[in-house]
Parts: C-alpha cells; structure tokens; sequence
C-alpha cells in the first residue's frame, strides 16, 4: 500500500473498504432479504456486500460453471459509477463515511432482526458485536464437520490471527504483510543500529531526529503521514488492549501514552502537517508487502532495510497483517452448508491462483509457486522495481526471510470503524492544545462504551 493510498485512507477515517471494486452494479441493498427467502429449496445464497470486488464477483462467474444449481445473488448496498481499486470513482469520488456507516447500520439492523443475507463481507462490520451475539457462523465448525478440507495447506497463522475469542468468524482469503523500511545507507552512515524486537515509537523518534541532523531539517521520518492516520494505526495494532472483553480502555496509560508521542513527533519536527509528494525525502517508508512478487523485490532491494514496525511499550508481540477481503455467514442462514462449499471454493488453489487475488493468497501452495516465479525472474534481471540480477543463491535466502515474516503473521490489525471514528473526532482538541490527554482519554472512553453497550 503506497504511502498516497494510506494517506486517503486517513482521511476517511479508515473507512474505505481495503479491497478493491470491480465496475459491476449487482444490486441495490436497499432490503434484507429474508431466510426464508434466501433459503428457498437450498438453491440460493444471497451475499451482502457495500460494493462487489472483483475476487468475489470472479469466484461466483467461476462457481457458476461447476455449481449450476446453486443461485449466488450479490446485494450491493452502495450505487457507484465505474470505480478503481483504491475505493475511488473515475471521477474521483471516494467512499463518504456516510457511505460506511449507512451499510454498518443497514447490514447490522438486518442482521439484528433475523432477516440478514446468507453471507456477509465483513470488512468495516463490527465484527466483534455481532460474534457476542452469536449472529454469525463459527468456520472452525465447520472445518471439523468437513472431512474434504485440509486446514494444512493454508496459513493457519493466519486463521488464528483471525479469531474472536476462540472461534474463526471471518473467513480471510488473502493478506498483506505490515512492516517499514529504514534508508541503508543513512542509518549506516549515522552508525545507527535498530533491533526491531525492542524499539518503542520514542526510540523511533530519537533514531529519526538523529538521521534529520545528518541529511537536513526538510527531511522527515514519514512524508505524508498525518496524526489521525497515526491514531487510526496506533489504535488498531492495539485493539485488543483497548477494547478488552466488551469494555473499553481508553481512559488508561496505555491510549494517553499514544496520543502524547504523536503529538512530540509533530511538535517536534519528526512528521509534518503539510502534504507534499515529495518521498525523497522520507527517511522511513511504510512497507506493505503485498505479494509475493513485490514482496520479494522489497526484501532483495539493497538499499532498503525491512523492519517490523515500533510499538508504545518496546513488546513485540507478532508480525502484523492485513485482511483484504473477508467473508462470514450468518448463523440463521438456512444455506450454511451450500454457503460453506462456496467459501471452500474461493479458497481452492484454483480460485486462490486467480490475478484478481489482492494480497498474499491465502493457499500456500500457491504462494509457494509465485515466489518461485519471482525467484526465476530475479535471477534473470526481469523482477519488477529492481534493475538488476541476483545470483539464486542470494535469493533463496531472501525468500526464507520472507517465508519466517509470513509464518510469523499473527497479529490482525482490524478495528471497528465506529469506535476509530469516535476516537479521531475528540484527538483533534488534544493535539489543537484545546484538551488534556486525560479529558480527551476520558471522552473516547465514556463515548466508546456508549456505543458497545446500544
């Protein structure tokens, strides 16, 4: 994910859906469908979804041809022209929060009363609301019942990472891998050395002050970095602490600790305000590894070092990733086995092997094929982003890095869009200097709650 895309995806407040939209228009959402009418004769599976992707959209085209007598109607909830895939119009026009919240309220109202669709794309949902209400499907289940499926061909790190409790609710098909990337040649020149298992956001700080008084004041350690979109972070590589068994924890050390190194790194010069396109001067990148070919450019870039990203305490507690596109299917649903063999279609090497895949696949076979197709290409010079040969030797090596990173995912940086949403409209008065940390801790935390108790 480039650095222009996460900037959007601040801006809207986290809410664009990470998965990208095709141009189809399948349905207008505007009423839940009923399980009864869903589950008529067994044949039909309604999925509901705020805009069609084109994995999704793909898997029911290809399913179609080997599953005739299964009936796949795709409810879209929200009316758009032609759109890319980063959530954006071909005029320009992005997902509204308003667009988000109105698919939440609707799926969730739906779903609350009984008459929800069959299946339910999850990313933006709340999902762990509706898992304490016992309203969707547990996939482990599932699983077990499931002699045919082999859990060992798929990243069962992933699956884990995954889980509400002890259960696996959204079915991931795909991720990406969160990590950043240091200047080599900088941080060698400033005889600096990082041990990304310990370093804390401050340590982060000081490493970059130190590398701005070598190279210049109009460097900074992110370019376009902005503090909601450093909340919006913060808060999801720490959801589990801040939202702990149904009651939130804003009002605590560990969130006030957060919002004060922010604010030092603007304050004191380390990331701006202002935008600029200029990523010649960032001292760090954010490093998405989005697949596995440009996941394995990334770590064979020479002038790029991989680091796994600082936390609030200096406790390392697993690779963080992505989920680009995630299914659940609803509890009351009366089509849960035709449902489930859609699901197990979508994750067959031949649906994972599919270009409309964003992200690593979730099959390991298949990845295990792709990184092998980069491997050939990086011996012969022809790797994307990378100008030059590597001897096979060298990059076999750099492929088992990239496998521990990808065995090693295990923390899922998702969140509930609401509870983000509330927490970046009362930052601002904290970081304007309106509010203290503490008066601003303590509305996030009384709001939050309001909010998991409706």
């Amino acid at each position: 994910m480039n650095l222009n895309r996460r900037w959007v995806l601040a801006l809207l407040a986290m809410i664009v859906v990470l998965s990208g939209c095709s141009s189809s228009s399948v349905g207008s959402g505007t009423e839940g469908t009923s399980n009864e009418q869903s589950g008529q004769d067994g044949k039909k599976i309604e999925i509901a979804t705020m805009a069609v992707t084109p994995y999704l959209e793909e898997a029911v085209k290809q399913y179609k041809k080997i599953r005739p007598d299964i009936q796949i109607d795709i409810k879209e909830y929200l009316a758009r022209p032609q759109t890319n895939e980063d959530g954006m119009s071909q005029s320009g026009e992005a997902f509204s929060k308003g667009d988000v919240e109105k698919y939440i309220q609707t799926v969730s109202t739906q779903m609350m009363s009984g008459k929800g669709a069959d299946m339910i794309v999850m990313n933006d949902l709340p999902q762990d609301k509706y898992v304490a209400k016992n309203m969707l499907t547990n996939f482990y289940d599932l699983m077990d019942k499931d002699a045919d499926f082999d859990r060992n061909q798929y990243y069962q790190n992933i699956f884990e990472g995954s889980q509400d409790g002890n259960g696996l609710y959204a079915m991931p098909f795909s991720f990406v891998i969160d990590a950043l990337t240091g200047n080599t040649e900088l941080l060698e020149q400033a005889n600096i050395k990082i041990d990304d298992q310990t370093w804390t956001w401050d340590e982060f700080k000081d490493i970059s002050k130190k590398l701005k008084g070598k190279v210049g004041e109009d460097y900074f350690a992110f370019v376009n970095l902005f503090p909601i979109q450093m909340l919006a972070e913060y808060i999801e590589a720490n959801y589990d602490k801040l939202i702990d068994q149904g009651q939130a924890n804003f009002d605590s050390d560990l969130f006030r600790d957060m919002m004060k190194q922010i604010k030092s790194m603007y304050d004191e010069g380390v990331l701006s305000n202002d935008f600029t396109y200029d990523y010649t001067k960032t001292l760090f990148n954010n490093a998405n590894l989005f697949d596995p070919m440009s996941g394995l450019s990334q770590v064979l870039d020479p002038k790029l070092k991989l680091y796994q990203n600082p936390t609030v305490n200096g406790k390392y507690n697993g690779t963080p990733f992505k989920s680009y596109f995630t299914l659940g299917i609803n509890s009351k649903s009366k089509v849960q086995e035709e449902a489930w063999n859609f699901i197990k279609f979508m994750l067959s090497e031949e649906m994972q092997s599919s270009p409309v895949v964003q992200g690593f696949p979730l099959h390991k076979g298949v990845v295990e094929k792709q990184l092998n197709d980069a491997k050939q290409q990086a011996v012969a010079g022809t790797l994307p982003l990378l100008e030059q040969k590597f001897d096979a030797e060298t990059v076999e090596s750099k492929i088992q890095e990239l496998h521990q990173l990808l065995d090693g995912a295990s923390r899922n940086l998702s969140s509930d869009h609401k509870v983000v949403s509330i927490a970046i409209e009362e930052f601002d008065s904290y970081m304007s200097g309106q509010k203290s940390a503490e008066d601003v801790s303590k509305l996030i935390q009384n709001r939050v709650n309001t909010y998991i108790n409706e």
